[in-house]
């Protein structure tokens, strides 16, 4: 008897925008909109938004930026395009049912040039266990010279655990996006553990449950004097996490002046919760307590903003580790759709884990086949 639960709801997914024009700028200003889309959910959905921010022309000393906005909220920024980039951002955020303004926006400073918006996208995916956690700190008071606490520290409880056809669901993934800048001075650097503080800028560190912890991804606004700072202002910063079930929480995000007088900071925070999208290390989504010996599992990795190399194997990485060919008794890799399929013989269910891994990635479907 197969028994499979298919955890990618296809049936929720859409593409509300697939924007294929290209919107180029070549005025010197601060951020304002290349185009917006206006979205509207009947229903509580996890909705993908894309922007690619693109160097066309201009000298050594030309920025652009680009970044989403959404109703009056940034989330992503590119940080500083020139010398030919082109730089694509996206993020996976929860919202609810009702009605959304998407603003895909640029920002010029330095020299004269172009800068091309485009690759807009929005669209709907959907997968159980989810959970969103959003804070705005406000515009907070920040010394020179002084390390200040702009962002408080803020609790989130994980969700707990529920039993799927081959177990309990045991870890989840934790996506948080910080999106942090300064009043009018684009001089903003996300810093990690033992980086010491830059001078002429401000110092941005996130903490974890009370530590310090490295940014997964960081893009720094870095305002070089140019004349024109108050434009474009903006750092990006990720941290992807697995955490366990029923888990209590804290993050918090702290600035230390070393640019000038007094500043007014600022950050918005995004976090997504879910045990389905992947990260790009290797977790244990479920126990596989109720997988009888002898019957077949399987798991099925999807693509979901990216193809990436995912992996789905049966076993942990031993002791003295030879590679995935000693650590594993089942290993698939692939990009696309890519399938684990292994029945349990020999080896015990009872003494087994399975690990996947591949960021930009999901876990579509999962079952057994009871024998």
């Amino acid at each position: 008897m197969l028994l499979s639960e298919q955890l990618r709801q296809v049936v929720d997914e859409s593409v509300l925008v697939a924007d294929t024009n290209n919107y180029d700028t070549s005025s010197i200003a601060d951020w304002a909109d290349a185009v917006s889309h206006a979205i509207t959910l009947t229903a509580t959905k996890i909705v993908y938004a894309r922007i690619t921010a693109e160097f066309v022309s201009g000298d050594s000393a030309f920025r652009g930026h680009g970044r989403i906005v959404l109703d009056t909220t940034p989330l992503v920024a590119t940080g500083p395009v020139t010398n030919g980039q082109s730089v694509t951002e996206d993020i996976l955020l929860l919202l609810t049912a009702g009605s959304y303004t998407f603003k895909f926006q640029h920002a010029m400073s330095g020299s004269a040039g172009t800068l091309r918006i485009k690759n807009v996208r929005i669209g709907t995916v959907n997968f159980p266990d989810k959970q969103r956690n959003n804070y705005a700190s406000g515009s907070v008071s920040c010394p020179y010279l002084a390390t200040t606490t702009v962002l408080s520290q803020q609790s989130f409880t994980i969700p707990g655990t529920r039993r799927l056809s081959v177990g309990n669901l045991k870890k989840y993934v934790c996506f948080i996006t910080v999106y942090a800048g300064t009043g009018g001075v684009r001089k903003n650097n996300l810093k990690n553990p033992g980086e010491s503080n830059d001078s002429g800028f401000l110092n941005w560190k996130l903490y974890f449950d009370g530590n310090q912890i490295a940014w997964t991804e960081r893009v720094n606004d870095r305002g070089d004097s140019d004349g024109s700072l108050a434009y474009g202002v903006g750092a990006l910063g990720r941290l992807i996490k697995v955490v366990s079930y029923s888990a209590q929480h804290t993050i918090r995000l702290d600035v230390y002046n070393a640019y000038s007088g007094t500043q007014g900071c600022w950050c918005y925070v995004e976090i997504l919760t879910c045990p389905w999208i992947m990260l790009g290390e290797d977790y244990e989504p479920v126990d596989l307590s109720l997988v009888p010996q002898g019957s077949t599992l399987y798991v099925v990795l999807e693509p979901l903003n990216e193809n990436p190399t995912k992996y789905a194997r049966i076993g942990k990485t031993r002791v003295v580790s030879f590679g995935d060919s000693t650590d594993y008794y089942k290993n698939v890799t692939g990009t696309g759709i890519l399938t684990l399929d292994y029945t349990f013989e020999i080896v015990e269910v009872t003494n087994s884990v399975l690990n996947v891994k591949g960021l930009g990635g999901c876990i579509g479907i999962i079952g057994v086949d009871i024998r």
